[in-house]
């Protein structure tokens, strides 16, 4: 399966062993932002986050499974979803979670093509039962 994570940055070494693992059964990952560094301030980044932006955008339209893992903040993540919720109303096929505590906190977050979970291990029930164990322990 092809997946992506969006989260906070404060997320990245929990996204970056959950992409570990995945991509050690033979998943695939459409974009990995974990090793991209700050980009901080992107105005002084423009060129390097033009072509990183469009990247992941394009990555979004060959996903199978999108995971977004809530915070009470955060901005791009939400571009993100933004972006694959709109793939999937021309293709309806990648399924779309929003995890975690704050996965109700917008209006987005209720769109049909949402669906809402309490915890990733919710997730890899539902997606790849084999894993769960190794990914959320």
């Amino acid at each position: 399966m092809k997946w992506y994570f969006a989260s906070r940055r404060s997320q990245e070494d929990f996204v970056r062993s959950i992409i570990a693992t995945l991509k050690k059964e033979g998943h695939e990952i459409v974009y990995d932002w974990t090793d991209l560094g700050s980009l901080k301030p992107y105005h002084e980044n423009a060129e390097q986050c033009n072509k990183i932006s469009y990247d992941i955008s394009a990555s979004l339209a060959d996903v199978d499974v999108f995971v977004l893992i809530s915070d009470a903040a955060g901005t791009d993540m939400f571009v993100e979803l933004g972006i694959v919720i709109g793939y999937w109303m021309k293709n309806r096929k990648s399924r779309i979670y929003v995890v975690g505590e704050h996965n109700k906190r917008s209006l987005m977050h209720l769109h049909p093509a949402i669906i809402h979970m309490d915890s990733l291990q919710e997730v890899m029930e539902k997606e790849c039962q084999n894993l769960k164990e190794s990914l959320v322990g």
